[in-house]
């Protein structure tokens, strides 16, 4: 801490290790996105690649998401795998959309079954160095008529650190047609939300939720619903999914900035999914802003661990960048 009109003298030595990327080889063919590394172990790949030619190939790149990887190599995020293949890692978007001048248009970006989808339209910045790597995508989100509804500048920055990841993850979405364009869903198919792989289905017994109230039972999970409204599932400042993977305990803290928008509306799934979502309009002169950090480590957590998380990211400053 600092008395006004103090000074403090500080010196900074960066780490040896560096973020760095390598190309993919050929097989990869679900990406377009070089792979950053952090002391020769895979960090962070984003799956950017569209292909409608096969149906098949449509439903593996209907949306643009990241992995995610820990220290020792691990990938805690999943892919178009599983019983649910339409979660899938970091993920941003919303099931139930209308646009149009009576709002007679309608969008799944979530399932993607009627032909919408989300494409990578550039990268706007690409970055790695010996504290973060950050992404900048431009994103298109597409209707039913392969006709382009809103851009999206989606921004990733994950900082590798010795003992897990921190992700931020920043959005601006913003019409491209004339009109409100409405964004609503459900708590497990709209919003931000993490997935671990496809294997803790088998270990979802063991899955146990960390909440602001406390540490919940393995297997037992809360979700919002619109009957019930449970006062616990909304609002959320921060919420800690705990699982099984390759017999190693992670914890995933997702934490939600105060200025998102709200009533955000809960969503847990002990087979490895965690997130939220909200209602929102928007149109060309307001477009939608969110804001949301991810801490993923090995181990277990406590509260007053993930509360200094959330503390931490309450009383952050946004500032946005404009990229050139």
């Amino acid at each position: 801490k600092l008395r006004a009109q103090e000074t403090v003298r500080l010196t900074v030595q960066m780490a040896a290790d560096k973020v760095e990327m390598t190309t993919l080889g050929k097989s990869e063919e679900l990406t377009s996105n070089p792979l950053h590394l952090w002391q020769n172990k895979p960090l962070l790949l984003g799956m950017t690649a569209y292909d409608p030619k096969t149906p098949e190939m449509q439903k593996k790149t209907f949306k643009v998401y990241h992995h995610l990887y820990m220290p020792d190599g691990m990938r805690v995020t999943n892919g178009p795998e599983g019983r649910f293949p339409h979660h899938r890692g970091l993920f941003y978007g919303f099931n139930r959309i209308s646009y149009g001048a009576k709002g007679e248009k309608k969008a799944d970006v979530w399932h993607c079954n009627k032909g919408e989808h989300q494409t990578l339209e550039k990268l706007l910045a690409l970055q790695s160095g010996p504290v973060f790597c950050r992404e900048v995508l431009d994103i298109g989100w597409y209707g039913q008529d392969d006709q382009k509804f809103a851009n999206e500048r989606r921004e990733l920055t994950v900082y590798p650190l010795a003992n897990g990841r921190l992700v931020e993850f920043a959005s601006v979405l913003t019409p491209t047609v004339p009109g409100i364009v409405r964004l609503d869903g459900d708590p497990q198919h709209a919003g931000f939300h993490f997935r671990a792989p496809a294997e803790v289905e088998k270990t979802a017994a063991d899955t146990y939720f960390l909440r602001p109230d406390g540490k919940g039972r393995p297997g037992q999970e809360r979700n919002w619903d619109a009957k019930g409204r449970d006062p616990k599932t909304v609002n959320l400042p921060w919420n800690a999914m705990c699982f099984v993977l390759q017999g190693k305990r992670y914890t995933m803290v997702y934490l939600d900035h105060p200025s998102n928008p709200k009533e955000a509306r809960g969503s847990e799934r002990t087979y490895g999914r965690i997130g939220s979502y909200f209602e929102y309009d928007l149109t060309q002169e307001k477009p939608l802003k969110v804001h949301y950090r991810i801490w993923v480590q090995e181990g277990e957590m406590t509260v007053a661990e993930c509360e200094a998380l959330s503390k931490a990211f309450t009383e952050s400053t946004i500032v946005e960048v404009s990229v050139r």
